[in-house]
C-alpha cells in the first residue's frame, strides 16, 4: 500500500534587518535547499513513483515448457485378433498423432505424420496479452510448420473458443489483432498446437512457448 504523503519540510521566513543572508550555517541557503532536495526525493521515491509504476505496468514474459496433452484421438481396430490368420500379418496399430515429450522438449514422434496437442495456460488476472512467441526447430526447414494458437473459452460452457493470437513461425513473435485482456472469472485460456500431415522422416521439435503481457 502506498503511504499518504505528509510534508516534512517547513520554511521559516527570514526577517528583514534581523537575519543575515548567507550560504552556510544552520539558517543559510545551503541547508534550506538541501532540505528541499530531501523532501522531493522522499516524495518521488515513496509516493509518486509507486503510483506511476502501478499505472504503467512493465511488460512481463511467461516462458512455458511445451507439455502438451493429446487433442485428437486415433481410431483403434475393433477386437483385433490375438493371432494372425495363416499367412497374414497382424494389423499394425495406427501411427500416433500426439506430441511426444522428451525431457522438456515436445517433438513429433518418429513414425507420426501429424501431431496435435493442447495445453492449459494460467495468466495473471487483468493483464493485457501483448505477444506470443514459439521456439523450436524443423528439419527440413522449408517444410510445413506447426500452428500454435492461444485461445480462450468461457468457463461455464463449451461454446466456440475465441482465438487471441496465432503463430506459425519459430522465433518471430505475433501480436493479437485486437486488445486481449485476461478475465479469469469469465474465461479459461489454453494453447492449441497442430502439425498437419508431413512426411514420416520430418523432424519437428518445440522448445518453448513465451507469452508477453502487461
Amino acid at each position: 500500500m502506498i503511504p499518504k504523503y505528509v510534508p516534512k519540510f517547513s520554511h521559516t521566513d527570514w526577517i528583514d534587518n534581523e537575519d543575515r543572508v548567507q550560504a552556510g550555517g544552520k539558517n543559510g541557503f545551503n541547508i534550506r535547499f538541501h532540505n528541499l532536495e530531501s523532501e522531493f526525493e522522499v516524495l518521488a521515491r515513496d509516493h509518486l513513483n509507486p503510483v506511476i509504476d502501478a499505472l504503467s505496468k512493465a511488460e512481463t514474459c511467461l516462458s512455458l515448457v511445451p507439455i502438451l496433452a493429446p487433442s485428437k484421438q486415433v481410431d483403434q481396430p475393433a477386437n483385433p485378433p490375438l493371432t494372425p490368420p495363416t499367412g497374414q500379418p497382424l494389423p499394425q496399430p495406427p501411427p500416433p498423432v500426439h506430441w511426444e515429450l522428451v525431457n522438456d522438449i515436445a517433438q513429433k514422434p518418429a513414425t507420426a505424420t501429424e501431431a496435435h496437442g493442447i495445453m492449459n495456460i494460467t495468466l495473471p488476472d487483468g493483464v493485457e496479452i501483448k505477444a506470443l512467441l514459439v521456439t523450436g526447430t524443423r528439419q527440413p526447414p522449408d517444410g510445413v510448420m506447426p500452428t500454435v494458437v492461444l485461445r480462450r473459452r468461457v468457463v461455464a460452457g463449451n461454446e466456440g473458443a475465441e482465438e487471441i493470437v496465432r503463430v506459425s513461425k519459430f522465433g518471430t513473435p505475433a501480436a493479437p489483432a485486437t486488445q486481449a485482456r485476461v478475465d479469469n472469472r469469465s474465461h479459461r485460456h489454453f494453447l492449441q498446437v497442430d502439425l498437419p500431415t508431413v512426411p514420416v522422416g520430418d523432424t519437428v521439435k518445440l522448445f518453448c512457448f513465451q507469452i508477453t503481457y502487461q
